[in-house]
C-alpha cells in the first residue's frame, strides 16, 4: 500500500514529450570552442579540419561547410587539458592530461579512437608536443630544462629518452620564456631578448637570435617556422635554415598561414596608446588581404571580429590553390577560398558566454500605431472624423490580416517566421537573449530560434550586465548597461539597446569598481539607474541625474564583502554626493564567501500562505531583504566545510545557520519567496545532496502590506530537509519564473552528463511527511518523504539533446502564466520553454482547428438555412 501511494504521488511529476514535439519548441546549437590548433586531413572523398580548442575539445569539421562531423569533449580541468595535436596520414594524434599524459590516435574521418598510449610523466610538464611519431615532454627546472622524448606508433610506445640542458635565459610560467617544438624537432623559446632554438636530434647547444621588443606570449610554431609578435611587427625563425625574418607592420596584423607562402595581412583602423605610452590597435579593419603565389585577394568581414590571431592554410601544389582558415579575436572561425569568397564562419565565441540576460521585445500593437485614431482637436470636425474613420478601418484590416495568418499558419504567436527585423509576439514567447563572452563580444540571440540578431565587440572583459529597461513598450526605448574592464585601462560603462544592439554611450567609470547594482525605476522614464560601488567603499550613481531621485527614495542598503567579512552599508545622499555608511558586519575567520543569493527583483508572489491538512493556513515569511550566504573553509584536518546562513541584509540578523563538513564542490544555491535550496557533494557518503529550506511566520500573519526589517519582530519557523540527487556533479541550479507567480515552481538542475532535470519543487519540500504518517494528516499534493529523488527520463528537459559543458541556466517569464522561457548555456546552447503546471492557458497542439472551423461554418449555414425555411413556413401559413 505504501509503494502504491508513492507511485501515485510520483505519477503527477511525469512531463513526457511526444515524438512529433521534438524540436518544435526548442533548439540546440553545438560548438567546439576557440580553436588553438588545427590540422587538415584530405582524401578523394572528403576533407576534414581536425581541431583542438581551449574548451578541451577534439573535433572534426567539414572543410567546406564547417559543420561538426565528430566531437570529443574531455574533462573540464587539468586532466582534460589538450597540449598538442598532429594530423599525420590517416590518424590524428592528441596529447592530453597532467602528470599522466594520454597520447590518443583518432581516425580523422570518423573520429573513432584507434589507440591510446599512457605516458607516466611523474609530474605536470610545462610543454608537451607531438612531432614525427614522437612525443616530447619539457620540464622547466630553474636554469635548466629536462627534455623527455618517446617514440610511438599505432600499436606501441617506446622507452623514454631523457636529456637535461642548461639555459641562458629565464624559463617558467611567470615572466619566463614560452617554448614550442617545430616539425623537424627543434625546440624554440621566445624570451625577452629574442628567439632561442635547440635541435633535439643533436647534442649541440642553444642558438640565440637577438630580436628587440619580443612579445613572449604570442609565440606560435607551425611546421618549421616560429612566429612571434614584436613592438614593430612580426619576427619569423625558420628552424630548418636558422634564418630570421622581421616584418614591420606597426600595430596591424601579419600572419604566416603555414604553407605555400600564404600571408594574411590586416590593417588597423584606429590606434591608441595605453598608460605606458605603448601603441596598440583599438579597432582593426574588416578588410583582410591574403598574399599567395597566385597573387593578392581581399575579403571584407561581414561583422567586426577584431584582429586575426592565428591562420592555417591547406595548399594544393598542382593547381596552386589553397583554403585559408583563421581564428579571429572574437573566437570565430572563418574560412576563405582562393577567390576571396567566404566558405564558412563559425561563431565559436558563443561557446564561452559568461553573462546572459533575457529582454522582452516590443509590443505587437506597434505596427498599428500609425492607424490608431487621434482625437485631438474638435471631435465633430468633418475632416477629422473622416481621418479617424479611415484610420480605424485600416487598423481593423491589419488585425484581420493577423488573424488570418494565425489561423493559416497554426502558430501560437500568430506571426510568420519570415518577418524581418526584431518583432515580438502577443504572448511574449520571443525575447532577445543578450550574452557576453570572455573574448569581449556581445551577442543578441532570438530566444525562439537561436538565430543571431546582432553582435558587438568591446575592448575588455565584462564584469556585470544589467537590463535597465526592456523593450516591451517600445524597442527603441530598451536600454541595458555592460560594465567591463578595459584591457589597457580602467572600468567602462557601455550603454546599449539590447533589442537592436545600438550603442548609446561608452564612458569610463569614475571608480575602481567592486560591484554595480540596479536601483528602483525612475518615475519619469521607468529606467533603472545603476549604483556603482568602488573597492574603497566609495559610491556614485549612473546616470548622475538620478541622485536627486535617490535622495527622496526609501532607504537602501548595500552589502560589501572584503576578505571573508560581510558588511551592510546604508546608502546616504548628502550635498549631491552618494556615500556608504557601515551599519553591521559579520566576520567569518578562515572562510571565503562563495555566493550571496537574494530573491530576483522581477519575481512575483501569488500566495502568502499554504493550506494545511486541517484546512488552516501556514503563512510564509516573506522578507524581501533576506539572502542566502554560502561560505567555504578548511577544518583542522584540511577537509572542506561550508557554512550556509540566511541573513537579513538590512539588520544583519541571522535566521538560520548550518555547517556541512567533509564536502566537495561544486556548490550551488537558489533563493526565492520563502524557500531556498543548495547543493554540495558529500565526500563521506560519496553522493550529491540537496538541502531544502522553508521559512514560515506561523498561523497568524503580521503586516501583509508593508514590510520593515527594522520593525519586524517575527522569528520565522525554519523547516529543512536533505535529499539525495541521482547526479554526480551538479553544474547549475535555477528556478522557473512566471509573470504572475501562480504557476507551480520547478527547479532546473544541470548535470555533468549534459542533461537538465526538470524537478518539481514539491519533490524537495522539507515538509514531506514520513511514510508512517496517516493519510488524513498529510498535506495535499505532497508525497511521502524518501531521501532519494527519482530521475525519470520523462523529466529530462532536453530529452536526447545533450548540452556539453553547462555553465549556467537562465529563466525568464513569458506573457503566458503557464510558460517560462529557458536558456542553457555552456559549450553548447539550448533554448526551450517549460510549463510547470501544464499549459492551462494554451490550446493543445493537436487541437482540431479545421474541425472547429468547419463546425462553426456548418452551424452558421444551418442557422441561415433554417431561418429561410422558417420564414417561408410563416409566409405560407399567412396565405392560408
Amino acid at each position: 500500500m505504501k509503494m502504491l501511494m508513492i507511485f501515485i504521488c510520483l505519477a503527477s511529476c511525469v512531463a513526457g514529450l511526444f515524438e512529433d514535439q521534438a524540436g518544435k519548441f526548442d533548439w540546440r546549437q553545438s560548438y567546439v570552442g576557440k580553436v588553438k590548433q588545427l590540422g587538415f586531413h584530405t582524401t578523394s572523398v572528403t576533407s576534414v579540419l581536425v581541431v583542438v580548442t581551449e574548451s578541451n575539445v577534439v573535433a572534426g569539421l567539414d572543410a567546406d561547410s564547417g559543420t561538426i562531423l565528430w566531437r570529443h569533449v574531455f574533462e573540464n580541468d587539468e586532466l582534460g587539458k589538450i597540449w598538442d595535436l598532429r594530423v599525420t596520414g590517416r590518424y590524428s594524434v592528441s596529447a592530453s592530461g597532467s602528470d599522466l599524459i594520454f597520447v590518443r590516435l583518432w581516425d580523422s574521418v570518423s573520429g573513432a579512437l584507434v589507440q591510446e598510449h599512457l605516458v607516466r610523466a611523474g609530474r605536470v610538464p610545462d610543454l608537451v608536443s607531438v612531432q614525427g611519431g614522437k612525443v616530447v615532454l619539457v620540464f622547466y627546472d630553474g636554469g635548466e630544462m629536462e627534455i623527455v622524448t618517446q617514440a610511438f606508433d599505432s600499436k606501441k610506445i617506446g622507452e623514454a629518452v631523457r636529456r637535461v640542458v642548461k639555459t641562458s635565459f629565464q624559463v617558467g610560467n611567470i615572466g619566463g620564456a614560452k617554448c614550442g617544438v617545430s616539425e623537424d624537432l627543434v625546440l624554440v623559446c621566445a624570451g625577452g631578448r629574442g628567439l632561442h632554438s635547440l635541435d633535439l636530434g643533436e647534442q649541440g647547444g642553444w642558438d640565440s637570435k637577438d630580436i628587440k621588443g619580443v612579445r613572449i606570449d604570442t609565440l606560435v610554431v607551425k611546421g618549421t617556422v616560429a612566429e612571434v609578435d614584436t613592438d614593430t611587427g612580426v619576427a619569423r625563425l625558420n628552424t630548418g635554415t636558422g634564418k630570421v625574418e622581421e616584418v614591420e607592420s606597426g600595430v596591424g596584423v601579419v600572419r604566416l598561414a603555414g604553407c605555400g607562402g600564404v600571408v594574411v595581412t590586416q590593417g588597423c583602423g584606429s590606434e591608441g596608446r595605453d598608460s605606458q605610452g605603448q601603441a596598440y590597435c583599438k579597432k582593426y579593419n574588416q578588410e583582410i588581404e591574403v598574399t599567395s603565389g597566385s597573387g593578392v585577394v581581399s575579403h571584407t568581414l561581414g561583422e567586426e571580429r577584431g584582429g586575426v590571431e592565428t591562420a592555417w592554410a591547406l595548399c594544393e601544389e598542382e593547381d596552386n590553390s589553397w583554403q585559408l582558415v583563421m581564428v579571429m579575436q572574437d573566437a570565430s572561425l572563418v574560412s576563405i577560398s582562393p577567390l576571396g569568397n567566404l566558405m564558412f564562419v563559425r561563431e565559436e565565441g558563443l561557446a564561452s558566454m559568461q553573462m546572459v540576460q533575457m529582454v522582452g521585445m516590443g509590443a505587437y500593437e506597434d505596427k498599428y500605431e500609425a492607424h490608431r485614431p487621434a482625437y485631438s482637436g474638435n471631435m465633430f470636425d468633418p475632416q477629422l472624423l473622416v481621418q479617424n474613420f479611415v484610420s480605424r478601418i485600416k487598423r481593423h484590416v491589419s488585425l484581420l490580416q493577423s488573424l488570418v495568418l494565425a489561423v493559416t499558419d497554426f502558430r501560437l504567436s500568430g506571426a510568420s517566421e519570415d518577418n524581418p527585423g526584431v518583432v515580438g509576439d502577443k504572448f511574449g514567447l520571443r525575447k532577445v537573449v543578450v550574452g557576453v563572452t570572455k573574448q569581449g563580444k556581445m551577442y543578441g540571440l532570438d530566444s525562439k530560434t537561436g538565430n543571431i540578431l546582432w553582435q558587438k565587440m568591446f575592448p575588455g572583459v565584462g564584469t556585470a550586465l544589467h537590463i535597465q529597461r526592456d523593450g516591451r513598450t517600445d524597442n527603441d526605448l530598451a536600454q541595458a548597461i555592460l560594465v567591463y574592464r578595459h584591457v589597457r585601462s580602467t572600468f567602462y560603462l557601455l550603454s546599449f539597446n539590447p533589442v537592436t544592439g545600438a550603442v548609446l554611450s561608452d564612458q569610463a567609470s569614475p571608480l575602481e569598481l567592486d560591484q554595480a547594482l540596479l536601483l528602483p525605476e525612475l518615475p519619469q522614464d521607468n529606467t533603472r539607474p545603476l549604483l556603482l560601488v568602488g573597492k574603497d567603499s566609495s559610491a556614485t550613481v549612473f546616470p548622475t541625474s538620478a541622485i536627486s531621485y535617490l535622495s527622496t527614495a526609501p532607504k537602501m542598503f548595500v552589502v560589501t564583502e572584503r576578505e571573508g567579512t560581510l558588511t551592510g552599508n546604508l546608502v546616504t545622499v548628502a550635498g549631491g554626493a552618494v556615500s556608504l555608511t557601515p551599519v553591521w558586519s559579520m566576520v567569518s575567520p578562515g572562510t571565503k564567501i562563495l555566493a550571496i543569493r537574494s530573491r530576483r527583483a522581477e519575481e512575483k508572489v501569488h500566495s502568502a500562505g499554504r493550506v494545511m491538512a486541517d484546512r488552516s493556513v501556514l503563512f510564509k515569511y516573506m522578507n524581501p531583504n533576506l539572502a542566502l550566504v554560502m561560505s567555504e573553509g578548511l577544518d583542522s584536518s584540511s577537509k572542506i566545510f561550508i557554512t550556509v546562513q540566511v541573513v537579513d541584509l538590512v539588520t544583519g540578523k541571522v535566521f538560520f545557520s548550518a555547517t556541512h563538513k567533509k564536502v566537495l564542490p561544486p556548490f550551488h544555491a537558489v533563493h526565492s519567496e520563502n524557500w531556498a535550496v543548495y547543493s554540495y557533494f558529500n565526500d563521506k557518503a560519496r553522493r550529491t545532496e540537496l538541502v531544502s529550506l522553508e521559512m514560515y511566520e506561523g498561523k497568524e500573519q503580521g503586516n501583509a502590506t508593508i514590510f520593515s526589517s527594522i520593525e519586524n519582530t517575527v522569528v520565522p519557523l525554519v523547516e529543512r530537509q536533505a535529499y539525495i540527487l541521482p547526479i554526480s556533479d551538479v553544474l547549475a541550479i535555477e528556478e522557473t519564473l512566471t509573470s504572475k507567480g501562480i504557476t507551480s515552481k520547478h527547479l532546473l538542475v544541470a548535470s555533468s552528463q549534459g542533461s537538465v532535470l526538470d524537478l518539481p519543487l514539491h519533490m524537495v519540500d522539507p515538509r514531506r511527511p514520513a511514510l508512517s504518517t496517516p493519510a488524513h494528516l498529510r498535506e495535499p499534493g505532497i508525497p511521502p518523504y524518501t531521501p532519494e529523488i527519482p530521475m525519470p527520463h520523462e523529466s529530462i528537459l532536453n530529452y536526447n539533446q545533450c548540452v556539453e559543458g553547462i555553465r549556467g541556466i537562465v529563466t525568464s517569464p513569458s506573457g503566458l502564466e503557464s510558460t517560462a522561457l529557458v536558456l542553457v548555456y555552456g559549450l553548447d546552447l539550448y533554448g526551450s520553454r517549460v510549463a510547470p503546471s501544464k499549459g492551462f492557458d494554451l490550446i493543445k497542439d493537436d487541437f482540431e482547428h479545421l474541425m472547429i472551423a468547419a463546425v462553426v461554418v456548418g452551424l452558421l449555414a444551418a442557422s441561415y438555412g433554417t431561418r429561410k425555411l422558417s420564414q417561408r413556413k410563416m409566409l405560407n401559413q399567412a396565405w392560408k
